[in-house]
């Protein structure tokens, strides 16, 4: 159901470029000539108006081509998936998580990355969400343990210290 049919209960007249050729009455040649003219001026601010918006999302866009057998650090944003992200302030948790191994290029914008092993994520992800690997041995956290579909993280107690009986 289109967004006009919602609102108005009827799907909108469609609109035909008419034949502007005379006609036996004259206003209907002009009101052709008119709504011909108008559909010509909207094409053409739509044109203008997505060249904008296109422009205005490259200029945050970055052009990352990896290769197979890359390394690259993974984006996770923990504020939004409150398995990873057990902190009160929610800033101070790791942007990134440890270098993984790029397995496969999918399309230009998502790769597939080899994960720990046991772990339920998808391993595709876009390419906004990685950052490539320039020096060997920076500090980063480690992905934590297994996390299911939902992101959960599956934890395990290591042993049970009293009983509550």
């Amino acid at each position: 159901m289109s967004p006009f049919k919602a609102l108005y209960g009827h799907e909108p007249p469609t609109v035909i470029l008419g034949d502007a050729t005379k006609t036996a009455v004259e206003e209907v040649t002009k009101l052709t000539a008119d709504r011909n003219e108008m559909i010509k001026e909207s094409k053409q601010n739509l044109e203008v108006a997505q060249n904008r918006m296109k422009q205005q999302a490259d200029k945050k866009r970055r052009d990352v081509q990896l290769e197979v057998g890359d390394k690259v650090f993974l984006k996770i944003q923990p504020y939004k998936l409150k398995s990873l992200a057990k902190r009160l302030n929610q800033k101070l948790s790791p942007w990134f998580y440890s270098p993984f191994e790029v397995m496969d290029k999918i399309n230009p914008v998502a790769y597939k990355l080899k994960l720990l092993e046991g772990c339920k994520i998808h391993p595709v992800f876009h390419v906004s969400l990685l950052k490539k690997v320039v020096a060997p041995n920076i500090p980063t956290q480690p992905l934590p343990g297994c996390l299911t579909e939902d992101w959960e993280l599956q934890t395990q107690p290591a042993q049970v210290l009293e009983s509550g009986c």
